[in-house]
């Protein structure tokens, strides 16, 4: 499937890649893989719907957040595959409870959100779901998350949130994208 210009009123230059089909009408950008398209693709739509700021499918997600039924969504979150396995990101954040001192949680997640794509890289912020960042015991911090589908179950996709923890993905490193349904974080 190939993400066209005339699909979310983006001009660029494409001249075929793995996704993409030569269109006579429209000038369109060559890509090296598939998820640098989806993710550029993912990045304008969420930068449409919001205006100040940073069934399934990726192109379902872009119509959503893009089209005439959007309704508060900025965001499409996604999942990477390296080889077969989706991609886990791994970042720290500090908190402070019921003390003055910070701590530290370790934070594992297959569910991101594109904030800056620069060449061959992206700036993906990590997204993880609410009752799993409560979750303060740092013993779990390896042993959470084991699998993309052990996060995902069952879990209400409201309940997502950013966690503002942002990291800098080579995109020669992957080679599929899933995108989840468009929401608003």
């Amino acid at each position: 499937m190939s993400y066209r210009a005339y699909d979310y009123d983006y001009d660029y230059d494409h001249k075929g890649g793995c996704c993409g089909k030569k269109d006579k009408h429209h000038k369109m950008k060559h890509y090296k893989n598939c998820v640098e398209e989806v993710l550029e693709a993912i990045l304008f739509a969420q930068k449409k719907a919001k205006k100040d700021d940073c069934h399934t499918s990726c192109q379902q997600s872009i119509n959503d957040l893009i089209g005439e039924k959007r309704v508060k969504k900025n965001t499409i979150p996604f999942l990477l595959y390296c080889g077969c396995e989706p991609f886990k990101g791994t970042g720290v954040a500090t908190y402070s409870c019921h003390s003055k001192k910070e701590k530290i949680k370790c934070i594992h997640t297959h569910i991101f959100k594109i904030k800056e794509l620069n060449k061959d890289c992206a700036v993906l912020e990590l997204l993880d779901f609410k009752s799993d960042l409560k979750d303060k015991h740092p013993k779990q911090c390896h042993s959470k998350h084991g699998s993309a589908c052990h996060q995902l179950d069952h879990k209400d996709l409201d309940d997502l949130v950013g966690t503002g923890i942002c990291i800098t993905v080579d995109l020669s490193c992957f080679c599929a994208i899933t995108c989840l349904p468009a929401v608003h974080l």
